[in-house]
Formats: C-alpha cells, sequence, structure tokens
C-alpha cells in the first residue's frame, strides 16, 4: 500500500510546484514596483504609462511621472528619498496621483522593450537624448493626457518644495490644509503671519545653524534633538506657530510631530530659510 502511494505523493509535488510557478508568471510586471524603482510606502508605481492613464481617468485623479536613474543620479536618488518617501507625498499621492516610474539604470540590467518604451517617453516629453542627462525630472499630466506642469532638476527641499507645484497645477490649492494637519505657506505669506507678534516663529535648525543668521523673533528648537517632543509638548499649544528650517524637508517633519502632540495651528515654510534669505527678508544674528 505504501509503494502505491509514493507515485501519489510525487504528482502532488509537481503540481504544486507547477501551480506556483503559473502564479508567478501571472503577476502584472507593468503595475508593481520592482528593483530599481521607488519604494514609496505601499504606494504602486506603473512602468506601463497607458494603464496609468486608463486608471486615473476612472478615479479621476492626475499622472505623475517621474524620469530619473535610479543607479546613476545622485539628486535623483535624493528627490526620492526626500519626497516621495515622505509621509506628506504619500498621502498626497494616494489621494490625487497616478504614479509612473520611467527609470534610466546605468548599472543595473533593464528589460529592453521597457528601455525603449522610456526612450520614447523621453522624447514625447522633450527631454535630453543624452545618456544620463535630463533627471530627475517631473511631469504631470491632467486626466486628457495633457501636460499641465513640467520640471526637471532637485536641488532638496523636499515635500514642501514639490508638493504646493503640484497641487497648484492639479487645482488641490497651495495654501490649504493638508492631511497631515498644517498649512504649506510662500515667504510672503510666511512674511504677514511673522508680522504678527503673537505668532510664534520656530526655528528648527540646529543650534550652530540658528546662531549662524535666524528670523527676528525666532525660537530654537532642534527636531533632531532626542529632547525635541519634550520641550515642544511644554509649549502653549494655542498660539500659532510658524516653523521652518533650512530647506523645507525637517520642518515637515516637525510640523508632523508637533500634529501628534495636538497642535492647533500649525504654518510651514515652502523652501525654509534658504528662501527666506534669497527673497532678501530680513535676518539677524
Amino acid at each position: 500500500m505504501k509503494n502505491n502511494r509514493m507515485p501519489q505523493f510525487i504528482f502532488a509535488v509537481l503540481f504544486a510546484h507547477a501551480s506556483l510557478a503559473l502564479d508567478v508568471q501571472a503577476v502584472d510586471t507593468n503595475s508593481v514596483t520592482t528593483a530599481g524603482q521607488p519604494d514609496s510606502a505601499g504606494l504602486t508605481w506603473f512602468t506601463d504609462l497607458s494603464k496609468a492613464q486608463t486608471r486615473a481617468k476612472a478615479e479621476g485623479k492626475f499622472v505623475l511621472l517621474f524620469f530619473h536613474g535610479s543607479d546613476g543620479c545622485p539628486p535623483c536618488v535624493e528627490m526620492q528619498r526626500q519626497v516621495f518617501e515622505s509621509h506628506a507625498f504619500v498621502e498626497y499621492a494616494r489621494q490625487a496621483l497616478l504614479l509612473v516610474d520611467v527609470d534610466f539604470p546605468e548599472k543595473q540590467q533593464q528589460d529592453q522593450d521597457l528601455r525603449r518604451t522610456n526612450l520614447a517617453l523621453k522624447a514625447k516629453f522633450n527631454l535630453s537624448r543624452e545618456v544620463g542627462e535630463g533627471f530627475p525630472t517631473i511631469v504631470l499630466l491632467n486626466e486628457a493626457g495633457e501636460t499641465v506642469f513640467q520640471e526637471t532638476g532637485y536641488v532638496g527641499g523636499g515635500p514642501a518644495e514639490v508638493l504646493p507645484k503640484l497641487q497648484r497645477h492639479a487645482g488641490t490649492g497651495v495654501s490649504t490644509v493638508n492631511s497631515t494637519g498644517f498649512k504649506n505657506l510662500t515667504v510672503d505669506e510666511f512674511a504677514k503671519m511673522a508680522a504678527d507678534k503673537q505668532n510664534v516663529i520656530l526655528d528648527v535648525r540646529t543650534m550652530k545653524e540658528f546662531d549662524a543668521g535666524h528670523l527676528l523673533r525666532a525660537v530654537n528648537l532642534d527636531v533632531n534633538a532626542a529632547d525635541f517632543e519634550q520641550k515642544a509638548a511644554s509649549l502653549d499649544k494655542s498660539k500659532v506657530y510658524l516653523v521652518h528650517c533650512a530647506s523645507g524637508v525637517r520642518s515637515l517633519r516637525a510640523c508632523e510631530k508637533l500634529v501628534h502632540l495636538d497642535f492647533q495651528t500649525l504654518y510651514n515654510l515652502s523652501g525654509g530659510f534658504k528662501a527666506w534669505e534669497k527673497a532678501g527678508m530680513p535676518v539677524e544674528k
């Protein structure tokens, strides 16, 4: 009896392996995140623009293309880490965007059909045809497939620098309260609110940065310090807080922490202290 069961056992094992292989082949490689693509907290990145557009039209969303070199473009890596992996971007993308990854790796192997598709997209949106040039570039398309915003390059600033542009061109507004519970302001908007001495200007850079130059009446509280939340919890939460850092990355993180501490009215300076100085606004040392 035992010998009669052996062929049945072998057949069952082989059948299980065959079924597993079919399941693996059934994965849609045009709509999942794979090695080399952005991995933004579970967001789906398409590699097929037409599929993304079809779904965007059905869901009433915009399409965002990200042209980059995943293994040979430092600014691309920084943009992915600072912007696309941020909580603020993830929350906005889930509500308003379908994402398309257009990658041009230099070292990693890439499927030739995908490479040709990406080169065609590069030509369609008038990016440089030179190898390694034109990155990073983001392109925002409306439901009709029309380009409403396109920008090449990234010099920092995080979501506070990128999100307002996407929101403005997508018609969702810049100075509306976002899903994280605070507002992003331009330098002019921030300056108007800073003129009110009842409002607290919160500089979340390091003490060394603060001593080198800061806004008038600013209070320094380093967001990267181990006791940031402890010190922040002792502040008067009923006041209005105008938060900034050097370029907008740390201040976003600070605002998120302050929201969790039940601060009611928070404003973040897009572009940070660098944008403030560039606009010729007053600074003291």
